[in-house]
């Protein structure tokens, strides 16, 4: 086997290295089964995380610090006018795409690999939360739109 071979198995797929919007996350919340508590407690894992990011990196706190004085961030914290109760879809979204697309450049592999592990632990922990308590289906296709 090549080095280039060992190198590309060992690069472990990263939460949100690839964009991700609100029909990703709202896809990804129903394939898991989670509820609204399971979704926020999902987008909470990775408030925390991005906080404690910022906590090493004091140039990321100055440049995106104010975004977080208040618990949910963000341009869609307020209202939800356009979601339809599936607002944790598109905040957790907003902060996958932070997570992707500044964090990771601040990141060593290791610490890349480290929240790859800690993003599966946590999904598994909700899976099986969500596992005990099924969720009602929803017929609310288009999950977004405006009203």
């Amino acid at each position: 086997m090549s080095e280039e071979q060992t190198a590309e198995q060992e690069h472990h797929h990263l939460p949100f290295e690839k964009r991700v919007d609100r029909n990703n996350l709202h896809s990804f919340f129903e394939y898991n089964g989670f509820d609204e508590e399971l979704e926020e407690e999902y987008y909470r894992f990775l408030y925390d995380f991005v906080l404690e990011r910022m906590e090493k990196d004091r140039g990321l706190k100055a440049a995106k610090g104010t975004e977080f004085a208040q618990y949910p961030h963000g341009q869609h914290a307020g209202e939800d006018f356009h979601l339809h109760g599936h607002v944790w879809a598109v905040r957790a979204a907003d902060l996958g795409n932070m997570i992707g697309k500044t964090l990771y450049l601040t990141m060593s592999d290791a610490d890349q690999a480290d929240f790859a592990k800690r993003h599966d632990d946590k999904v598994a922990e909700l899976r099986k939360k969500a596992e005990a308590k099924p969720k009602e289906e929803a017929d609310d296709i288009p999950a977004f739109r405006h009203t």
